[in-house]
């Protein structure tokens, strides 16, 4: 973003004038409550610079840590991926209609 110049044209945000950020009690612009250490990999997979699957990234990288898997240092298949998230989405959605599961919202039921 910072290389296409969007910041530029855009207003920055005040922080400090938000009330939201700001203790309640005091009016004082709050600090950081749960201080956490960053720790920098080396030798991990990176999704190459012009390349747009950072939404199979976050979801793979979501997965690695969810299933306690190593992330892997290999070249990311971001192809095969996509494919077998959409297959694993398929799956649940035909495995919910299926079983007659109906989601819980607001939206009106769509006709056949």
């Amino acid at each position: 973003l910072h290389d296409s110049g969007f910041f530029d044209k855009t207003d920055r945000i005040d922080w400090a004038t938000l009330d939201a950020y700001k203790d309640n009690k005091t009016g004082e612009l709050m600090g950081p409550q749960h201080p956490f250490e960053v720790e920098f990999a080396r030798g991990i997979m990176q999704q190459k610079s012009d390349s747009l699957d950072c939404g199979t990234y976050v979801a793979a990288f979501a997965e690695f840590l969810s299933d306690e898997i190593k992330v892997p240092s290999i070249p990311f298949q971001s192809e095969y991926l996509r494919s077998r998230y959409a297959t694993l989405l398929w799956k649940y959605g035909t495995d919910k209609a299926n079983a007659g599961y109906v989601s819980q919202n607001d939206d009106p039921i769509r006709l056949k």
